[in-house]
């Protein structure tokens, strides 16, 4: 499936016109929303998301479905709407979409939605660039300079990289924040991982 043919909006700050994020959710082929995100969605592009998906305490759900949207309530807490969204997303077949809105507003629903989004293997893009799941060997083309950042939850992770000015080959990532705020050196970034861990590349 094409990138970007599957967005979910979730309901963080929506992406700034001009933006990677504005263009893959303006160029998508189905929106799904994250309970408010339809609404600001039909704010910014005038309609209506293909599906609205979550407990829907907060969107106005009825005006949704009378105008064409699909609106898929999913009760219980133990899940948030970006978790009830990608659940809907791999029910319908809907492989990999690019996860937009996941941070601002709240840094807890931030930090959050960027572990979910790694437990599933998917990627988030936001306003200042992007989050990348990966696990075994990726290439990323960059220009030289552009900030580059690692999480990785699992301290037995083992990395090694190539055009990084502070190589990882032997970091002990004893915490989550030991390999941030990376540098490249070169117009490829190229990282092997031994556990799964989401690489930010900053636009």
């Amino acid at each position: 499936m094409k990138r970007g043919e599957t967005v979910i909006l979730a309901a963080g700050d929506f992406p700034r016109k001009g933006g990677e994020a504005w263009s893959l959710l303006a160029g998508a082929k189905r929106v799904v929303a994250c309970d408010s995100a339809a609404d600001a969605y039909r704010r910014r592009f005038g309609r209506w998301p293909t599906v609205a998906v979550g407990d829907m305490d907060s969107a106005k759900a009825a005006v949704a479905a009378s105008s064409g949207c699909r609106v898929v309530r999913m009760a219980g807490q133990d899940d948030n709407d970006l978790a009830k969204a990608i659940a809907y997303c791999r029910r319908e077949g809907w492989k990999n979409p690019v996860i937009l809105g996941a941070c601002g507003k709240r840094e807890d629903h931030a930090i959050g939605n960027v572990f979910r989004a790694l437990e599933f293997g998917l990627e988030i893009v936001t306003g200042s660039g992007r989050f990348v799941p990966m696990c075994g060997r990726k290439t990323f083309r960059v220009s030289p300079g552009t900030a580059v950042s690692v999480f990785a939850p699992d301290s037995t992770t083992r990395m090694t990289s190539r055009g990084l000015e502070w190589p990882l080959d032997g970091v002990r990532f004893q915490n989550l924040y030991c390999a941030t705020l990376n540098r490249a050196t070169s117009s490829r970034v190229a990282l092997t991982a031994n556990r799964p861990v989401s690489v930010f590349i900053c636009q």
